[in-house]
């Protein structure tokens, strides 16, 4: 089946180039003919030849690898036109086919090489087509056939020359963009040109035929050439300009055809002297009118495309702009256009809504205008080094950085800059972001997690209350005891300064407790600072020392000996420590065996990682994958908030928090954070946090 199928497409494109083959020698049959019927006699050649320009043209608009098809077409037209001729035979004719086709082929090429370009789109490459096919291919087509008599020096070999020369040179010049243009550009001007085009170049038809018979059939009894003969000059000048090269070659041929064939019949300005005047005068004449015709044809053209170039640029340059300002428009932030003066050009509806100006008002103002007072100079410091080195950058950034409405309020903002260039110069693009909604998130978050922290708090007063009765109820026994040793006729001094020492560690001890109660129940701003790990595992160690003690719970301390510092808040850092060892608590609560509790602080690679351990009953696999949302708990009365929040007090820290667990074997919370250089001063947090977890044992 497959090879029917290769088969059935080999044969098909030997029909098809056979067809190729044969339409080009019918038509360049045809064409020869017509230049039979054109000659004046004895001559054998008439006052342009077409045949060539055909050749010329198939082979510019068919690729190299088809001109093979040509070759052969050129043979067989050639040899059928001159089959029957009495002065040159068809075997000269199929001789004289070969040289023809060679020069047209390498001035096909020469046009090709140095004008990339169609060769009438433009005046250069025109001029490379009008030396290439006006003057190399005529010279090397002359040549076989004039050179010969010049050698014999016969008495009208140099006038022949001539007149043979012009004949191939007027041919190509005209034949060629009349054919060519036909080939490449007819069809789709009959299918898409307007009805008014086509009904105005069906007017310039009509109109030169008209012309051209009226001119060339009018007779005139002067050798002098007649200005009649320059009748058609505006019909000629009104193709060129409307319908450029093509309309202009295609006019210039029926004038050549209707100029040459009246004077062939003894009518028209061309008709007085000899015939060898005649072909002459008729040649000089269309040379004359054909070249700057064309070359004005190609101008045109060419204005003509960089005209709808430029039409299109600006019409591109207008949508961008209309699109430009729907994104300005639309975006949620206030949008300024700024010019090097500082000098406000276009203003969006986000940016009267924020500044209360509206955008007449903003238009032509400058841009410090809309700060306040004290942060001018700043800004215009800032627009001016923009400007000298533009790139994305800030004007001011910060919660003290303000914008000035006009009823005086002063607003926290951010400003944006971007560079744009445009016809008028570097612009710079401002986005102002209203930060008073995020500012009022902040604060709402801030609040949440305080209040977060107070909840987890208040479900241990009994235990905190405990963790300070307890040294203010031996400061109190130690001070009665010191009271009746006191009242002895002889105190003993020595028992009453261990008495007082004993009170004066208690109160510390309180204190000490009272002071990390506060500080993690204080609602302050976010201190980032150097902190060293194992200090924040000891102080909530230290908080739920009482609770650990109540419920039962064994806790393990297996803190690193190496430096683990790390930047962050640290009332931020012991509320997750302290909500993930809750969380621990609660959940070996109903666990019937041991009650295991383990804190663990490591240092891996850049990386400080706190993990917590319990003995409970797991977290199962369903529960996993939901366990950080906000208000999702697997505790009856948890309001799912803690592990949300701890959460996103980590992320803000450049960490992560996650959870390993089995079902029924205990759980594993781990956060990491972003390791930091070793703090100068070293503390004994290691020992310290064994010492804590061992009192809570």
């Amino acid at each position: 089946m497959q090879r029917a199928v290769e088969g059935k497409g080999w044969f098909g494109e030997i029909c098809r180039s056979l067809l190729v083959v044969l339409s080009f020698a019918f038509v360049f049959f045809l064409l020869q003919r017509l230049t039979f019927l054109l000659r004046f006699p004895p001559y054998e050649r008439t006052t342009l030849w077409i045949p060539g320009a055909l050749t010329l043209s198939v082979l510019l608009v068919w690729p190299t690898r088809q001109w093979w098809k040509f070759y052969l077409g050129l043979c067989l037209g050639a040899y059928a036109a001159y089959y029957d001729d009495l002065e040159i035979p068809g075997s000269v004719a199929l001789l004289a086919a070969q040289f023809h086709f060679i020069t047209v082929a390498a001035g096909c090429w020469a046009i090709q090489r140095f004008s990339p370009l169609t060769p009438f789109s433009t005046v250069s490459s025109l001029m490379v087509f009008v030396l290439t096919a006006g003057v190399l291919i005529p010279l090397a087509t002359s040549i076989p056939s004039e050179v010969p008599r010049l050698i014999r020096g016969e008495s009208e070999a140099w006038p022949t020359a001539i007149r043979s020369f012009l004949c191939i040179a007027l041919g190509m010049l005209i034949g060629t963009p009349a054919l060519t243009s036909a080939m490449l550009t007819f069809r789709g001007w009959l299918r898409s040109a307007p009805w008014q085009e086509k009904l105005e170049g069906i007017g310039l038809t009509i109109s030169v035929l008209v012309v051209g018979l009226w001119v060339f059939n009018t007779s005139v009894d002067t050798n002098a050439l007649p200005a009649l003969v320059y009748a058609p000059i505006p019909l000629l000048l009104w193709a060129a300009l409307r319908f450029e090269v093509a309309g202009a070659s295609w006019a210039l041929l029926a004038i050549a055809y209707l100029s040459t064939w009246n004077a062939i019949n003894d009518r028209g300005p061309f008709v007085g002297g000899t015939r060898e005047d005649h072909v002459l005068q008729l040649q000089l004449f269309l040379l004359a009118v054909s070249l700057p015709l064309l070359l004005m044809a190609a101008g045109v053209r060419e204005r003509r495309c960089a005209f709808t170039l430029l039409h299109r640029e600006i019409e591109e340059r207008r949508r961008m702009e209309d699109r430009f300002r729907l994104v300005v428009e639309s975006t949620p932030s206030a949008i300024l256009m700024i010019n090097a003066q500082g000098l406000i050009i276009l203003a969006n509806k986000q940016t009267e809504r924020l500044f209360g100006y509206s955008q007449r008002e903003l238009i032509g103002r400058t841009v410090e205008t809309l700060f306040p007072q004290r942060l001018r100079s700043h800004a215009r410091e800032a627009l001016e080094y923009f400007f000298q080195a533009p790139a994305l950058m800030a004007i001011g950034s910060g919660e003290d950085f303000r914008g000035l409405r006009t009823d005086g309020e002063e607003i926290p903002i951010e400003v944006g800059l971007t560079p744009i260039e445009s016809s008028s110069g570097l612009l710079a693009l401002a986005a102002v972001t209203d930060n008073r909604e995020r500012q009022r998130a902040e604060e709402a978050r801030r609040e949440l997690v305080h209040a977060s922290r107070l909840a987890v708090m208040s479900e241990f007063t009994a235990s905190i209350a405990h963790e300070i009765n307890q040294p203010l109820g031996a400061i109190l026994s130690n001070a009665d005891a010191a009271e009746i040793l006191l009242e002895s006729p002889s105190p003993p001094l020595e028992e009453v300064r261990r008495i007082l020492a004993d009170i004066r560690s208690d109160d510390l001890r309180a204190s000490d407790v009272i002071r990390k109660l506060r500080s993690l129940l204080r609602r302050g701003e976010v201190e980032r600072v150097s902190l060293e790990i194992n200090e924040i595992a000891h102080d909530v160690l230290m908080i739920l020392r009482s609770e650990v003690q109540r419920r039962g719970i064994e806790v393990r301390g297996e803190m690193t000996t190496e430096p683990a510092y790390v930047l962050g808040d640290r009332v931020h850092l012991q509320q997750v420590l302290l909500n993930l060892m809750i969380n621990a608590m609660e959940a070996m609560a109903e666990t019937a065996g041991s009650k295991q509790l383990t804190v663990t602080t490591t240092v891996e690679e850049e990386e400080v990682v706190v993990s917590v351990t319990d003995t409970g009953p797991g977290v199962s696999r369903e529960c996993r994958s939901r366990l950080f949302e906000r208000f999702y708990s697997t505790k009856r009365e948890g309001m799912g908030m803690g592990l949300a929040i701890s959460r996103s007090l980590i992320e803000e820290h450049g960490g992560r928090l996650w959870v390993d667990s089995e079902e029924g074997q205990g759980a594993t919370f781990h956060f990491s954070l972003p390791a930091q250089m070793e703090h100068p001063l070293k503390a004994e947090s290691t020992s310290q946090a064994v010492v804590a977890a061992e009192a809570c044992r």
